[in-house]
């Protein structure tokens, strides 16, 4: 029981880097441009890849909120260097580009993670036949 405890810990520090990963390399490409147009795919990014981190992490263990681990990671990872450098401002540009990716990031994500975890069901015995 230990080693899978210690296996699941893994497993979330892993989904944890891996959100921390993602969010620094979204906000960098935050700010991409095709001429003047700017083109935030990382927006896109984060509204796929964050919710499938927190729903992996539900499922390491499932009806606990360690689910949360990777949203936290991720918002913490985003909104620090977003907002805040020792050079000055942060890294979001001055428009709405910054709040897109925290929203695309944010929302679907607390969703996943607030939904009741699916827990695998045991299957029926039906070899008995019913009344038996």
């Amino acid at each position: 029981m230990r080693a899978r405890t210690a296996w699941q810990g893994v497993a979330v520090a892993v989904l944890a880097l891996d959100a921390a990963l993602l969010a620094w390399t979204e906000v960098a490409w935050l700010s991409l441009r095709v001429g003047t147009v700017p083109v935030p795919v990382s927006v896109l990014v984060a509204a796929v890849t964050t919710p499938l981190l927190v729903v992996a992490a539900d499922r390491v263990r499932p009806g606990t909120r360690v689910a949360f681990v990777p949203l936290v990671v991720w918002l913490l990872v985003v909104v620090v260097p977003g907002l805040w450098s020792p050079a000055g401002p942060g890294m979001f540009p001055t428009d709405w580009r910054g709040i897109a990716l925290v929203g695309a990031g944010l929302l679907p994500s607390a969703w996943a993670a607030a939904r009741p975890a699916r827990v695998p069901r045991a299957p029926a015995d039906t070899a008995a036949g019913p009344g038996a």
